[in-house]
């Protein structure tokens, strides 16, 4: 699996805007209530669904933490109070989409009729990753998140349950495992992996695989996805695949109604 970085002139671009002090958005945060609960996942040795260019069999994770929960829709106006040139109406151009934030009551609140707990969606990339940064983070690495998903709620790795794996089938969806605001969390604390929603990666635009075609103008979606779909260590995987599958199919300005985000955090 190739990993490409595409977005040098988009990123040089999002530098400008990023946060002057990034750890000041998290100290406001936790002034005004809207920090996330964060949890430590300890490293270990993973073999992940995907083949990447690295051709070890097992890769090393470094401990790491992550957030609880997806961002939520409280969470992000607190965002967009400290930061209010992620709004939908002062976002730069470069960085804006069409369906960004679009379904929320007005450019800085989501509105009564959507649940201020409920993960934020219709966030792209570049929004998702100026979060993370303002909390003192990071978005997640496609692989960290993989690894954070393989536990249960008493096993660090149960992807040799098959039915376990069965059931992420329904992954992104309201059927999903742990849909329900109850579900209990993993054994490393974290909840919503297997939810009804979609999550961005920080390595989301570099998941390229060798018959992608984003950004061109003849390109079918489904051309691409099976390409990636190829260079799977399992097939039987089905919830990583169908995942990394959707995240190789987006662009960074790419906005869903069932696509939000957690941060991550490097161990010191």
């Amino acid at each position: 699996m190739a990993r490409h970085t595409h977005l040098p002139i988009a990123i040089a671009a999002l530098l400008a805007l990023a946060p002057a002090l990034p750890a000041a958005g998290a100290r406001d945060a936790a002034a005004d209530g809207s920090a996330p609960a964060w949890r430590a996942v300890p490293g270990g040795m993973f073999r992940s669904a995907v083949r990447f260019e690295d051709d070890r069999p097992v890769l090393p994770v470094a401990s790491f933490q992550l957030m609880e929960r997806p961002v939520s829709n409280a969470q992000f106006a607190a965002f967009l109070a400290r930061q209010p040139q992620w709004r939908r109406d002062r976002i730069p151009a470069l960085f804006s989409s069409p369906g960004y934030l679009g379904h929320w009551e007005s450019a800085d609140a989501a509105g009564a009729k959507l649940d201020p707990d409920a993960p934020v969606v219709h966030v792209n990339w570049y929004a998702a990753d100026a979060f993370c940064r303002d909390a003192g983070g990071r978005l997640p690495d496609f692989i960290e998140w993989e690894y954070a998903a393989a536990a249960d709620a008493t096993r660090t790795d149960a992807r040799h349950d098959r039915q376990w794996r069965l059931r992420q089938a329904n992954d992104g969806t309201p059927h999903a495992p742990d849909a329900a605001a109850d579900a209990p969390a993993n054994v490393h604390g974290l909840r919503g992996m297997h939810g009804a929603y979609w999550e961005w990666t920080g390595d989301a635009g570099s998941l390229l695989g060798d018959g992608d075609r984003r950004g061109q103008d003849d390109g079918d979606a489904l051309q691409y996805c099976g390409a990636s779909a190829m260079a799977f260590n399992d097939p039987a995987d089905y919830g990583v695949v169908k995942r990394f599958v959707l995240l190789s199919a987006l662009t960074p300005g790419a906005t869903l109604g069932n696509l939000g985000f957690r941060c991550a955090r490097s161990q010191p």
